[in-house]
């Protein structure tokens, strides 16, 4: 009964928007549709029972997920993806473990301190800590992200975030934030790449074979968005296999 009681108050609800991002946090595992998501049970770190939800892409699709998972009884959020990149001193690759989380209105969500310095932990050297802004659209070019840069302090930008720390605020529930740098400050990204993906993040093969058809000069650009994105991919899962190999005391604390 004592066990049964520890392993309901350590339960970890991870969000993730692309199922690139799903594959390289996880590997190619056999998700189920429930509440809508796609969802995959796991052990996490300190062997933590993790439900993770792999929503799409956007505000509304990351808070409903994060919904769902408080609904599934979680006792901390996290959220872990893909990013572009707003500081200078950032490169394609480059982790970030988010101390909170800002939008474009100027909210402020403070991620847990706790979950914050595990992550830093278990990282080390590889991770920035800093905030991390959620706009509403992305930002594609360098003018873009240097201005919101300016305003926000952020070093990274991403359409999720600020969602799952909203959900999490609410509900009375701690909330970590692992981000891996995309595009960085210094590139721009062409808007006709935007279509690359459906909302659900899913590859518009059709729609690209066309598009390079008809504009072939976008084919160097794509080739180097696939470059970033997969090593922003690489690092999110050397990143999060870090984590998982770590000590999680937190974790054990409620």
């Amino acid at each position: 009964m004592a066990s049964r009681c520890a392993d309901a108050d350590r339960h970890l609800g991870m969000v993730v928007a692309l199922p690139a991002e799903a594959r390289a946090l996880l590997g190619r595992q056999r998700w189920i549709r429930r509440g809508g998501f796609a969802i995959f049970e796991s052990r996490g770190p300190s062997s933590v029972k993790t439900t993770w939800a792999c929503c799409g892409i956007g505000h509304q699709r990351a808070a409903a997920a994060a919904a769902f998972l408080v609904e599934q009884g979680v006792t901390r959020l996290g959220i872990a993806g893909v990013s572009g990149g707003l500081d200078s001193g950032l490169a394609s690759g480059d982790l970030i473990a988010a101390r909170g989380v800002t939008d474009e209105a100027g909210c402020l969500w403070p991620a847990d301190r706790q979950l914050c310095a595990w992550l830093v932990s278990s990282l080390g050297n590889e991770a920035r800590c800093g905030l991390v802004l959620t706009t509403s659209e992305p930002l594609l070019t360098t003018r873009r992200k240097a201005s919101w840069q300016a305003c926000s302090e952020a070093l990274a930008v991403d359409m999720e975030s600020a969602a799952v720390a909203n959900v999490a605020t609410v509900a009375g529930k701690p909330f970590f934030v692992l981000r891996a740098v995309c595009d960085d400050a210094r590139r721009s990204v062409p808007p006709a790449l935007l279509h690359l993906v459906d909302e659900q993040g899913r590859p518009r093969l059709l729609w690209i074979a066309a598009r390079l058809v008809r504009q072939p000069s976008l084919l160097p650009e794509l080739l180097r968005m696939q470059g970033d994105f997969g090593r922003a991919l690489k690092a999110l899962r050397r990143g999060w296999r870090a984590c998982c190999a770590s000590d999680a005391p937190y974790f054990d604390k409620e």
